[in-house]
């Protein structure tokens, strides 16, 4: 009779926590998953939470960190000169009045050569 392998109390309570999951798929449906696995960069885990709903889409994550980042980074605000308060420039009216401000007032790029 065959020893069985020892294994650590450890990996026996994860075992008992996140049972294996095996199906048969198409070939046609195995190429599908592998290339979105592929292409995303996500395990065949997060695609099936995914697809259950029980994880938000990864993507829309990303790009909710990227627009939020962009956003501090390019966002324009200038304090009120009543209160102080920020206020942040969203409209065209106040582009177009910072624009003209700026141009009156002669700012131009640092290394210009026409300053």
């Amino acid at each position: 009779m065959m020893k069985k392998k020892h294994q650590p109390p450890a990996k026996i309570r994860y075992n008992q926590t996140h049972p294996t999951v095996s199906v048969r798929v198409s070939k046609d449906l195995y190429d599908q998953l592998k290339h979105l696995r592929e292409k995303s960069g996500k395990s065949l885990g997060d695609i099936m939470r995914e697809a259950l709903g029980k994880q938000a889409p990864t993507v829309m994550k990303a790009f909710e960190r990227g627009y939020i980042a962009a956003g501090e980074k390019l966002k324009v605000v200038y304090p009120c000169s009543v209160c102080g308060k920020l206020i942040l420039v969203t409209t065209p009216d106040e582009k177009k009045a910072i624009a003209s401000y700026m141009k009156e007032h002669g700012w131009a790029h640092g290394e210009c050569p026409n300053k």
